[in-house]
C-alpha cells in the first residue's frame, strides 16, 4: 500500500511538472517602473509586472500621482492658498505586440483600472474658505506604444493612452455644510508614459 502511494505521488509530481514547465517556459515575467504624465503639470510614477505570452502582454500596475502648489498675494494675504492633489490607480493593461525591426516592438491594446483621487485647498488666513474633495471610480483607455530592447532583459517603452473615466465625487466645505455635494461625472483625458522594464 505504501509503495502504491509513493508511486502515485511520484506520478502526480511528474504530471504536475510536465504540465507547468511548458507554461513557465512560455511566459516572460518582468518588473517595470514608469514615469507618467497626465497633463496640466501632474506627474506620477508606477510599478508594474509585465507578463509576456506569445504576441500578447498582460501588465498589472500600481501608480501614484501628486501635485502641490502655494499661491501668495503680498497685498492681500487673506487670499493666500495651498493646493494639494494626490491620485492612486490600480490597473491592468492588455496589449498585442508586433516586432517591426529586430530590437523594436510596437504594442496596441487597452487599460482598465480603478482610481482614487483627493484634492484640498486651504486658506491659512481665511479658513472658512477651505474645502476638500474626494473621488473614486473606474477608467478604460486604448493605448498605443513602442518598446526598444537594449538586450533580452532590458527595454524602454513609450506609450500614450486616451482615458475615459467614470467617477463619483464628494465635495466638503467644513464651514458651510450646505455647500457640500455629491456628484457623478464622466471625463476624458490623455496620458503619456515612459516605462523601463526588466525581464528575468
Amino acid at each position: 500500500m505504501k509503495d502504491t502511494r509513493k508511486k502515485l505521488s511520484s506520478v502526480a509530481v511528474a504530471v504536475s511538472l510536465s504540465l507547468t514547465a511548458p507554461l513557465a517556459a512560455a511566459v516572460d515575467v518582468g518588473l517595470g517602473v514608469s514615469l507618467n504624465n497626465e497633463g496640466e503639470g501632474i506627474g506620477g510614477y508606477g510599478v508594474s509586472l509585465p507578463l509576456r505570452f506569445g504576441n500578447f502582454t498582460v501588465e498589472p500596475e500600481l501608480s501614484f500621482y501628486g501635485n502641490s502648489r502655494d499661491t501668495t498675494y503680498p497685498l492681500s494675504p487673506t487670499n493666500n492658498s495651498s493646493d494639494k492633489y494626490s491620485r492612486y490607480t490600480l490597473e491592468t493593461g492588455i496589449y498585442w505586440r508586433r516586432q517591426v525591426v529586430p530590437s523594436v516592438e510596437t504594442y496596441l491594446g487597452g487599460r482598465v483600472g480603478y482610481t482614487k483621487d483627493k484634492r484640498s485647498q486651504t486658506y491659512p488666513s481665511s479658513p472658512t474658505n477651505n474645502y476638500s474633495e474626494e473621488s473614486s471610480g473606474f477608467y478604460l483607455g486604448p493605448t498605443l506604444g513602442a518598446e526598444y530592447f537594449f538586450n533580452k532583459h532590458f527595454s524602454l517603452g513609450l506609450d500614450v493612452s486616451l482615458l475615459f473615466e467614470s467617477t463619483s465625487r464628494e465635495s466638503v466645505y467644513p464651514s458651510s455644510s450646505t455647500n457640500n455635494r455629491n456628484e457623478d461625472s464622466d471625463n476624458t483625458s490623455y496620458q503619456s508614459r515612459a516605462k523601463l522594464r526588466f525581464y528575468f
